[in-house]
């Protein structure tokens, strides 16, 4: 990742020596940005603090493992988080959130680099459905429909609303985003 850069267009995964790279098409990038929008919404809507930290890198050279999420948050540590301007050789902190937009290729490799940082929550959208996946005790992940870092979202309601935004105008999903997050908080 320090040889391509920040402008790089591949999403970068190191598992155990084996180092992955899949490029990025516009349809995988539309629905990042839309998801962190309605995080944003989110956050402004209920006044909750959430810090969003995009595909920041996340790695640890000992352990061998290295992964760029399509979007991570510090939601109940975003009071303890500090935004770095580097990337640690060795994570330090994991996010509470991290997701992934599996449209052209599945994630499901990434299960046991992010159980292995202690990330709690995995959150997995096909294209056609958003997964919520919560580590347990067992650094296993089990599938839940409601998130506990942000209780007000659920896997049915986010899947309606990504889906939408592939369809509809994106202003009009986003004000019914918030519309529904007003009548719901």
């Amino acid at each position: 990742s320090e040889e391509l850069g920040d402008s790089t267009s591949l999403q970068l995964t190191y598992k155990k020596g084996v180092l992955t790279l899949m490029p990025i098409t516009e349809i995988h990038e539309m629905l990042i940005v839309l998801l962190e929008r309605f995080v944003g919404i989110l956050s402004l809507t209920l006044q909750q603090e959430i810090v969003p930290t995009g595909k920041a890198t996340l790695r640890s050279q000992q352990r061998g493992y290295g992964v760029e999420p399509d979007l991570s948050f510090f939601v109940s540590k975003a009071g303890v988080h500090r935004v770095k301007d580097y990337v640690p050789n060795e994570l330090e902190m994991p996010p509470d959130i991290v997701v992934e937009i599996d449209v052209h290729h599945p994630s499901d490799d990434k299960f046991e680099i992010y159980a292995e940082f202690g990330v709690a929550e995995f959150w997995q959208y096909d294209g056609e459905r958003l997964k919520i996946f919560k580590l347990q005790e067992n650094r296993e992940y089990r599938e839940i429909e409601r998130s506990e870092e942000l209780p007000i979202l659920s896997s049915a309601g986010l899947t309606e609303f990504l889906s939408r935004g592939q369809k509809e105008e994106q202003f009009r999903v986003l004000t019914d985003f918030q519309n529904w997050l007003q009548e719901n908080k």
